[in-house]
């Protein structure tokens, strides 16, 4: 059993882990915008309270509650864009496609791309609140993409 435990195993198990965390992370988003619409109870537990932050965040410098929930939705948008590329990298993995597979590669070019306009907008909004966790996050991205391209024989392809 443990001879099952290889860089194939751990590449799925990586992806499978973004794509399943990035799903909850869109789930708690979408329904906190729900709530926001009304469409569900103001007190329903699960959801994200992201869309408070962004709004406070953009308050701070004059910006109004539709530019932010504008900004809000795009964020939604980019992950469903980033958690539909990681269950087709996954299920490319399953397939017996490499770490090397380009469905690898563009599901975490796209997911690291969210993070790192995370980043950029904790600048240009000076809001450092969540950077530390956005950082991680990133940081934790790029680690996974070199375990999962750096443990195939031969030379990584882009």
């Amino acid at each position: 059993m443990l001879s099952r435990l290889d860089y194939s195993a751990l590449s799925k198990g990586l992806v499978l882990f973004w794509a399943v965390w990035l799903t909850l992370v869109a789930g708690t988003n979408i329904a906190d915008a729900l709530v926001q619409l009304d469409v569900l109870p103001s007190g329903f537990t699960w959801a994200s309270y992201n869309f408070g932050l962004v709004e406070q965040t953009l308050a701070k410098h004059g910006i109004g509650p539709g530019f932010a929930g504008f900004l809000f939705a795009g964020v939604i948008a980019w992950q469903i864009a980033a958690l539909l590329l990681l269950w087709r990298a996954w299920a490319a993995l399953v397939r017996g496609a490499t770490g090397t597979a380009p469905e690898v590669l563009q599901a975490f070019v796209v997911s690291l791309a969210l993070f790192a306009a995370f980043l950029v907008a904790t600048e240009v909004f000076v809001t450092y609140d969540t950077a530390t966790s956005h950082k991680l996050t990133f940081v934790a991205l790029i680690a996974s993409l070199i375990a999962i391209r750096g443990g195939e024989s031969g030379p990584a392809r882009a």
